[in-house]
C-alpha cells in the first residue's frame, strides 16, 4: 500500500501554522524591549567579569595574587562565553597585524622620477606632456639645489637626453608632432642646451622649414595655430641662447643676435609663417635690448647693427628710434625726437583702448632715454619740449605730474623717474 505524501497546504496548515509573525511594537514597547536586553546583557557580563573596587584590589596581598591570578585566568577563560568569543575572533588571521614600533618605522621612500618616466616608457605610457611633466619635476628639484650654476645643474641629470632618446624610439621625431605641444618645449630646449644638443633644436627647426611647413601654411590657412610650434620653438632657442653663466648675473644679447641672425637665413622667406616667427621673436629681442637694456652689458657692435638691419623691412617706428637710441657706440637721439614730434598733439592717444600697456610703457621709457641723451649732448631745448611731450603724455593717462611714483608702478618699470627734473 502506498502512503501518500501529504502536500504543502497541508504542511502550512499543520506545522507551519504554528509560527507567527512578530507582531508590530509601538516605540514605547520597542523601548522596552531594549532596556530589557541591555539590562540582561549586563547582568551576564557583570557576572561573569564582576567589578571590583580599587581599595579591595589594593588590600589583596601580592603574592596570593600572583599565585591565584594565573590559574583563576586559565580556568575562567576557557569556560566565559565571551571570553572564547573574543579569542575566536582576535584570533582570526584577518584581524592579526603584527604590530609595529612607531620608532622603527620608516616613510615611504618618494619615488626617483627617472624610475618613473622608464617604468612609463616600458609599459606605453609616455606622451609629449607626461614627458614635460617629468622634465619640470627634474627641473624643480634641481632648482631646490644650493647651487649657482643651474645650466650645469641640469646637464649633469641627463633628463634631455633621456626624453630625446625616448622620442627617437617611439617614431615621434620622424613627424615633429610634438613640437605642437606648448609644455614640452618650453622644458625640454633648457635641457638640450645644458647638455650639449643644441643642434638637434636646429635641425628640427631646419626640417619644420624645408619639409614641414608648406604643408602646415595649406592646413592652417589664416596661419595661426600652425605657427605656435614654429614661433615657441624658435622663442625657446633665442632665450637659451643668450642664457647667462653662473660666473655673471646678465649677459649681453650676443649669443641672442646670433641664434636669431641664423634662423632669419635658414627658414624660408617666402613663407608667411616664418616671417611671422622671425618677427614676433626681433620685436621680443628690440624689447630686450632697449627697455631692459640697463639691466645687461652693452652689445658688440657688429651684432647690434646687423639685428636692426635686419628688422628694418617690419615697419616698426618706435622700435627703431629707440634702438638708435641704444646704439653700443653711437647712439642718437634723433630718430626718437622726429618720431615724437610726429605724434606732437597726440599724447591722447595713449589713452585709445588700441594702445596696449606694453606700447604705453614703451613709449614713456622712449621719452625717458631721449630726455637723458639729449642732455648729455646739451640739446636742452628739445630737452624742454621731451619733458612737456612726457607730462601732457602722464596727464592724460590720469597719472598727473605730482603721481609720477604711480605712474613708474603702473607701468611696471624699474627705470627712477627722477631724470624729469
Amino acid at each position: 500500500m502506498v502512503v501518500r505524501t501529504p502536500t504543502l497546504n497541508s504542511l502550512k496548515r499543520g506545522f507551519l501554522s504554528q509560527i507567527h509573525q512578530p507582531l508590530p511594537l509601538s516605540r514605547r514597547e520597542s523601548q522596552q524591549l531594549l532596556d530589557s536586553i541591555t539590562s540582561s546583557f549586563r547582568k551576564n557580563l557583570d557576572k561573569e567579569h564582576p567589578w571590583q573596587s580599587e581599595d579591595a584590589a589594593a588590600a589583596l596581598p601580592a603574592a596570593k595574587s600572583e599565585e591565584t591570578s594565573p590559574k583563576t585566568t586559565t580556568t575562567t577563560t576557557r569556560h566565559r562565553p565571551t571570553d572564547r568569543h573574543l579569542r575566536a575572533i582576535l584570533s582570526n588571521p584577518l584581524f592579526s597585524h603584527p604590530t609595529q614600533d612607531r620608532k622603527l618605522t620608516v616613510p615611504a621612500p618618494t619615488k626617483n622620477p627617472f624610475d618613473v618616466f622608464d617604468a612609463a616608457v616600458a609599459k606605453g605610457l609616455m606622451t609629449p606632456r607626461r614627458a614635460a611633466g617629468f622634465l619640470a619635476t627634474v627641473r624643480a628639484k634641481v632648482a631646490n639645489e644650493q647651487s649657482s650654476d643651474t645650466r650645469a645643474n641640469l646637464a649633469a641629470t641627463g633628463a634631455g637626453l633621456r626624453v630625446l632618446q625616448w622620442l627617437r624610439a617611439s617614431g615621434q621625431e620622424n613627424d615633429l608632432r610634438f613640437l605642437s605641444d606648448p609644455a614640452l618645449v618650453q622644458q625640454l630646449v633648457p635641457f638640450m642646451y645644458a647638455e650639449g644638443l643644441e643642434e638637434v633644436a636646429w635641425t628640427w627647426l631646419s626640417q619644420l622649414a624645408l619639409h614641414r611647413l608648406r604643408v602646415m601654411e595649406v592646413e592652417s590657412g589664416v596661419g595661426k595655430l600652425n605657427a605656435q610650434p614654429l614661433f615657441k620653438l624658435l622663442n625657446a632657442m633665442i632665450q637659451e641662447a643668450g642664457h647667462s653663466t653662473a660666473a655673471e648675473a646678465k649677459s649681453n644679447l650676443d649669443t641672442s643676435y646670433s641664434a636669431l641672425l641664423r634662423a632669419y637665413e635658414l627658414l624660408p622667406k617666402d613663407y608667411r609663417i616664418a616671417n611671422l616667427s622671425v618677427k614676433h621673436n626681433w620685436a621680443s629681442l628690440s624689447w630686450a635690448s632697449t627697455v631692459d637694456a640697463f639691466e645687461r652689458p652693452k652689445p658688440s657692435v657688429a651684432l647690434f647693427e646687423a639685428f636692426v638691419q635686419q628688422g628694418r623691412p617690419y615697419s616698426l617706428p618706435l622700435d627703431m628710434a629707440h634702438l638708435e637710441l641704444h646704439h653700443p657706440m653711437a647712439p642718437s637721439a634723433d630718430a626718437a625726437v622726429y618720431y615724437m614730434h610726429s605724434r606732437d598733439g597726440k599724447a591722447r592717444d595713449v589713452t585709445d583702448s588700441r594702445m596696449g600697456d606694453r606700447s604705453r610703457r614703451r613709449l614713456i621709457c622712449l621719452a625717458l632715454d631721449t630726455v637723458d641723451r639729449l642732455k648729455q649732448t646739451g640739446n636742452t631745448t628739445e630737452a624742454s619740449w621731451v619733458e612737456r611731450f612726457l607730462t601732457n603724455m602722464c596727464e592724460n593717462l590720469n597719472l598727473g605730474i605730482l603721481n609720477l611714483n604711480a605712474a613708474a608702478d603702473s607701468i611696471a618699470s624699474e627705470r627712477p623717474l627722477y631724470r624729469l627734473n
